[in-house]
C-alpha cells in the first residue's frame, strides 16, 4: 500500500494487490527530492478485490463493488456502488462510473459511464495531436449514458455521447453521437430500437421500453 487506504466493513483483498499507487506527477516530484503524500483510496463496505488488482491514488470504490483479477484503475476515479470491473479491465485516470454497472476493456481518461451500463469494448480518445506530447493535450472523452451497452470488441472514439438505452453491437465503431434508444452496428450505422428487427435484442428492448 502507498499513502492512506480507508477500508469499509467486510472488505476482501486478494493476493498481490497494489493500493494507492502514486500518479506520474507525484513520482516525478519524488525523483527531484520533493516527495509528497498521495490522495487517499477509499474502499466501500463489502468491496471485493480479486488478485493482482492495481488501484492508483485518490480513487473511491462504492459499497459492494467487485474488481476482478488484473484490473487496473487510475488515479482520481469514482466507481459507483455494486459496480463490477471485469477481468483485465483497464480504467484510466479521472473516470466516473455509475452504480450497478459492468465494465471491461479499455476506458480512457475522464470518461463518464452512467448507471446500470455495460461496457465490454474500448472507449478511446482520438489522439489527433501526438506532436504535443503525452500530457500536452486534453481531449474530450466519450460519455456513455445510463442503461446503455457497448459490446465486446466495439470501439467508441473521441468525445461522442452514447444516449441512454442504446446498444453498440460487438465489433461496431462509433465516431459520432448516438441518440437515445438506438442500436449501432458496423461503422456509425444507427437504427432506432423501435425499428430494430433482430431477435437477439428483443428481450432487452422490451425491458427498456416497458411501462
Amino acid at each position: 500500500m502507498y499513502g492512506q487506504v480507508h477500508f469499509g466493513d467486510a472488505v476482501i483483498v486478494g493476493e498481490h494487490c497494489v493500493l494507492g499507487y502514486p500518479k506520474e506527477a507525484r513520482l516525478r516530484e519524488a525523483q527531484v527530492g520533493r516527495p509528497s503524500t498521495g490522495d487517499d483510496v477509499v474502499l466501500g463496505d463489502r468491496t471485493i478485490l480479486f488478485n493482482q488488482v492495481l488501484i492508483h491514488e485518490g480513487t473511491t470504490l462504492g459499497d459492494g463493488c467487485v474488481v476482478e483479477d488484473r484490473a487496473r484503475i487510475g488515479y482520481g476515479c469514482e466507481i459507483g456502488v455494486r459496480t463490477r470491473l471485469v477481468h483485465g479491465a483497464y480504467i484510466c485516470d479521472r473516470v466516473r462510473i455509475g452504480v450497478d454497472s459492468c465494465v471491461a476493456g479499455f476506458v480512457c481518461d475522464a470518461t463518464v459511464i452512467g448507471d446500470r451500463s455495460t461496457v465490454m469494448g474500448d472507449l478511446v480518445h482520438e489522439y489527433t495531436r501526438p506532436d504535443l506530447g503525452w500530457w500536452g493535450v486534453d481531449e474530450a472523452p466519450p460519455v456513455v449514458e445510463s442503461d446503455s451497452v457497448v459490446g465486446f470488441g466495439a470501439r467508441v472514439v473521441g468525445g461522442v455521447r452514447i444516449g441512454p438505452r442504446s446498444y453498440v453491437a460487438a465489433g461496431a465503431v462509433v465516431t459520432r453521437d448516438v441518440p437515445a434508444e438506438h442500436v449501432v452496428t458496423g461503422i456509425n450505422t444507427h437504427t432506432p430500437i423501435d425499428r430494430w428487427q433482430g431477435k437477439r435484442l428483443a428481450a432487452l428492448i422490451q425491458h427498456w421500453t416497458k411501462p
